[in-house]
């Protein structure tokens, strides 16, 4: 029984960071495109001017990462054919939101000029 409970508990850490990685997925391409439709966006994201924007993305979903993980080490996850496909449909998503043919026309229409 008590291996089951162990088992169970592991399985829903594991669908937890897969939720997390997924949703993370998401703020990366969500802020990625805000910050070439928004100066203000960029401008926020550029807090160390040699690297630029760049890093200010990452570090954003980098803490975005920790955040959804430490949310799903609270909220068990216990459907893991949800978050596996979760995972799978936001990296398909993200490969698509990052193309240059997607990406770019979002942009220029969000623009502000």
């Amino acid at each position: 029984m008590e291996e089951k409970n162990n088992q169970e508990t592991q399985v829903s850490l594991a669908n937890g960071y897969l939720v997390a990685a997924g949703l993370t997925f998401i703020v990366f391409w969500i802020t990625n495109i805000l910050k070439e439709s928004y100066p203000s966006v960029k401008e926020f994201l550029e807090f160390y001017k040699p690297i630029g924007p760049l890093l200010g993305l990452f570090a954003l979903s980098l803490a975005s990462l920790v955040i959804f993980s430490t949310v799903f080490q609270i909220i068990k996850i216990k459907n893991q054919n949800i978050a596996v496909w979760f995972f799978i449909i936001s990296a398909v998503l993200f490969a698509i939101m990052v193309f240059p043919p997607v990406f770019e026309p979002i942009v220029h229409t969000l623009a502000v000029e």
